[in-house]
């Protein structure tokens, strides 16, 4: 098991301006007029975060996630990410101020839970290495819903799991990797705080170099 509270990602204010400016008058419409002022409230939403991260390598399946062994999964990292609850209540303020802001905010937030994810799987990446294996893209049990942000490519098109399995699956997660270390509980098919992760990073024997 490994834990991780506090961790640290950077706020990436350029990049993700960059991507807000795309989305045409909605700054605008949202109250912003310079962009310094959109970079200051990305890096105020960024001053919120209080990330946790609990994970866990699995191998030969010997976590029974489910009782028909759908999930095919011999060797994998289990994961459980989240940017606490602070950041949720600086997103329900937006709300408060008007749908524009809300988007704008909800689309900030959505990035720094990119980033987060990205953190935790560099970390297996390099785990894997050392032991001559590569870590495969995540396979997501749970996602937060989007809503109407503009979520970043790597949670929008990311591969997840069948519906029904993840339901049966994320508890089974959450209870081995003690998500309750880093404040993550479950109420339905829910998570709390909002902006929360679960997923899955499968590992392969790495390929020897001048093979195919």
């Amino acid at each position: 098991m490994r834990k991780i509270k506090r961790f640290k990602i950077t706020p990436r204010q350029k990049e993700i301006l960059r991507r807000l400016l795309r989305g045409g008058g909605l700054l605008r419409q949202a109250g912003f007029t310079t962009e310094l002022e959109v970079t200051k409230y990305i890096l105020e939403g960024f001053a919120t975060l209080n990330p946790g991260v609990v994970y866990e390598f699995n191998q030969d399946a010997h976590w029974e996630l489910d009782s028909e062994s759908a999930v095919h999964k011999e060797m994998f990292s289990a994961c459980a990410v989240t940017l606490g609850p602070t950041l949720e209540e600086w997103t329900a303020k937006a709300q408060a101020m008007s749908p524009s802001r809300e988007i704008v905010a909800s689309s900030v937030a959505f990035e720094f839970l990119k980033s987060a994810v990205v953190f935790v799987t560099d970390l297996i990446r390099e785990q894997a290495e050392k032991e001559e294996y590569e870590a495969l893209d995540p396979q997501f049990v749970y996602l937060p819903a989007f809503g109407t942000a503009d979520a970043p490519k790597l949670l929008r098109e990311s591969v997840r799991l069948e519906k029904t399995l993840a339901e049966k699956t994320l508890p089974v997660i959450l209870d081995k990797l003690q998500a309750g270390k880093v404040d993550i509980s479950a109420t339905a098919q829910t998570l709390t705080p909002f902006y929360t992760a679960v997923f899955l990073v499968p590992w392969q024997k790495a390929r020897k170099k001048g093979k195919k």
